[in-house]
């Protein structure tokens, strides 16, 4: 049961399967089986990010498994209250080089945590369908990226984000009969 958000390579536990809700490891930002993916972000239509995540074989100077993001701190003003947008492309040959003023890198194999009860506060939050993403910022950039997922069933899997996120004020809320996950990342 993938939304709209969710592209090929989006991928739910067989109904019938055995699951385990407390941990699921997973990527966090999906190549989707390409060697490299560029995420492209605005907020109110102004680019603040572009995130390049590498799949299973190192590339040059880009290490398998690993997300590389280029902030442009000035662009992070409408973060909050204004949308933010998705746009991606992908490949197979050596990646685009990418630069911002801010730059950091993650890892892309993540554990996904299972929650009730949101447990991380503050920053901008964005939704999309069942996604949410939080951003954390200071006056040099993005200082924490939390992902959550809310399920009615299956494991959390393959962000390919694309489209709207809208912002929303308070907590994750996980519905009754439903299971929250969620990776929380301090940007260093």
């Amino acid at each position: 049961m993938c939304s709209s958000l969710f592209m090929p390579g989006c991928y739910l536990a067989d109904e019938g399967a055995a699951e385990e809700v407390d941990e699921v490891a997973s990527p966090q930002l999906d190549p989707d089986g390409r060697a490299w993916r560029l995420f492209k972000v605005s907020v109110g239509g102004v680019p603040f990010a572009r995130t390049l995540a590498i799949g299973d074989e190192t590339m040059g100077n880009y290490i398998e498994n690993t997300e590389y993001w280029y902030v442009d701190p000035s662009a992070l003003s409408g973060l909050g209250t204004k949308s933010i947008a998705f746009t991606h492309s992908g490949g197979d040959s050596y990646p685009p080089s990418q630069r911002g003023p801010q730059s950091f890198a993650l890892p892309r194999e993540v554990t996904w945590e299972a929650f009730q009860t949101d447990p991380v506060s503050g920053g901008a939050l964005y939704r999309k369908d069942n996604v949410y993403l939080r951003i954390t910022k200071s006056q040099s950039g993005i200082t924490r990226l939390t992902w959550y997922q809310i399920l009615a069933g299956g494991v959390a899997t393959n962000l390919v984000p694309s489209g709207t996120f809208v912002p929303v004020n308070g907590s994750v809320k996980v519905p009754s009969g439903h299971v929250g996950y969620y990776i929380d990342q301090v940007v260093e």
